[in-house]
């Protein structure tokens, strides 16, 4: 996820809150200690932004990011530390050391959820794979707020509101590229310095699409979809995250490793705790993202295929290079010309077929205007509408013998409707109609669907030579709407 922080609390509040305490180095005066190890590590502990529920930690050192180290949050507070590290270490012996340590030597991380007015202890020491425990470690001591004050963090009174949009002056923005937060990679990350306590969220648009205009408008966007967010999480977690959790303040690091190859903007936008658009941001230089070299097995998927459903139905279709390694256009499901979004996966080299809005705003041959939407139909005959969103229906993988066949999305997910069919429709001011008679053309997948290498003269002869036919242009078939069609919400 990457969210936003508010001004600061008050200097006596933070004082009082925060004890920081350094302890002897462990290793020191110790024979036999591995030579490989950096002895000589010191590691340095602080917080801030501390609300009811949340703080925000940031561990450093002085080695280099080689040095691995642990991290712990805990409420002993009177026990020692070096017994708290021992017997952390002991349990962490027990299993695998190695991926719960941290390479990082400006590490950043938002505690939470915490409990309201409880005094808390966190714990940073040099720690190798083998758990040897090496250098000085760190500890630090702070409390958080009581509760009834959670949205406002750990700022006294409401953040300041401007008129307007305006750039903040103590705000950088820039793209750092592949880098590591959390002790995580990432490929493309956005870094925000901050030498004020203003509170922001960190965003990217395409920069063709950038416009200070519609600033306020999107920060709105954004924090209805964090309240929306927040509501499901507190709801699922029996948490009492607040909007002021999802915001950054000073220093902010977030990942975009998600972004489709093309040119980009980053914003630091300002919202307040209090769910307002503060009028200020900061806009990064421009930055690419690239795209990936495909993979051969990306690129097995590309081609042309005949899917077969189990009722019988054929269609020819054409899966074709979106982005590589990412996801696939898919055309001539039920015979019609329109190109359908799948995103694929590297990881399990399959490709999700989801809900989406397909051609807006589409001319039928009786000068209607149609968006070209594809749904989901289920095995009770209902037909999933896009009044909320998108929503996975099918997934195309590889079968064990090597079959590539399609199957509905969520098959083991209590609840989740079970589909047998993607299809095309037409929604006209939020009704459903088919698409002319393609309608009878929908390959089913009450078990699975198979997709096989189209059958053409040309891929059945042996040649030397590799080669690719072209295929004949076919003429665009003239569409018009079908029969209403009635959907329910997914």
């Amino acid at each position: 996820m990457r969210f936003v922080k508010q001004l600061a609390l008050m200097a006596m509040a933070a004082l009082a809150a925060i004890a920081t305490t350094a302890c002897e180095d462990p290793g020191s005066g110790q024979e036999g200690k591995n030579p490989n190890l950096n002895h000589d590590l010191t590691l340095t502990v602080d917080v801030d932004n501390i609300t009811a529920t949340s703080a925000k930690i940031k561990v450093t050192h002085n080695g280099k990011t080689a040095d691995s180290w642990y991290g712990l949050l805990t409420t002993d507070i009177t026990t020692r530390i070096d017994e708290i590290v021992e017997a952390t270490v002991n349990e962490l012996k027990a299993g695998d050391i190695g991926p719960q340590l941290t390479f990082s030597k400006s590490y950043v991380k938002i505690l939470t959820p915490l409990t309201p007015n409880t005094e808390y202890r966190y714990i940073a020491f040099g720690l190798s794979e083998e758990g040897e425990i090496y250098g000085e470690y760190a500890s630090l001591e702070f409390t958080t707020l009581a509760g009834g004050n959670t949205s406002g963090g750990n700022t006294p009174g409401k953040d300041e509101v401007y008129e307007g949009m305006n750039v903040n002056p103590a705000w950088s923005i820039a793209f750092t590229g592949p880098g590591t937060i959390d002790g995580e990679s990432f490929n493309n990350i956005v870094t925000v310095n901050s030498t004020d306590n203003n509170p922001y969220t960190i965003v990217t648009v395409y920069s063709r699409e950038y416009d200070v205009a519609k600033l306020r408008d999107l920060g709105v966007q954004i924090i209805d979809s964090f309240v929306s967010y927040l509501d499901a999480y507190n709801s699922a977690y029996g948490t009492e995250l607040v909007l002021n959790d999802m915001l950054y303040r000073g220093n902010g690091q977030t990942a975009f490793d998600d972004l489709d190859p093309g040119y980009y903007v980053a914003i630091a936008l300002g919202i307040t705790a209090e769910g307002e658009v503060s009028g200020l941001y900061a806009v990064s230089p421009t930055f690419e993202i690239e795209e990936e070299v495909p993979t051969s097995l990306y690129m097995s998927w590309l081609g042309d295929w005949t899917i077969t459903g189990d009722n019988k139905i054929s269609n020819d279709v054409v899966i074709g290079r979106n982005f590589a390694n990412r996801s696939v256009n898919l055309v001539g499901l039920m015979g019609l010309p329109f190109s359908i979004v799948g995103e694929y996966s590297s990881e399990r080299n399959d490709i999700v077929f989801s809900a989406q809005m397909v051609y807006p705003n589409y001319a039928f041959e009786d000068g209607s205007v149609a968006n070209i939407c594809l749904l989901g139909l289920d095995k009770e005959g209902k037909h999933y509408g896009l009044n909320n969103g998108e929503y996975g229906i099918a997934i195309a993988g590889v079968l064990e013998g090597g079959q590539r066949a399609i199957v509905r999305y969520g098959v083991n997910q209590p609840d989740y409707p079970k589909f047998v069919a993607m299809f095309l429709t037409a929604e006209v001011n939020g009704t459903y109609y088919t698409i002319g008679e393609a309608h009878k053309n929908i390959p089913a997948f009450n078990v699975m669907a198979e997709i096989n290498p189209l059958a053409t003269e040309s891929a059945q002869v042996a040649a030397p030579m590799s080669y690719k036919v072209a295929r004949k242009a076919l003429p665009t078939p003239k569409l018009r709407l079908g029969e209403k069609i009635e959907v329910v919400n997914f």
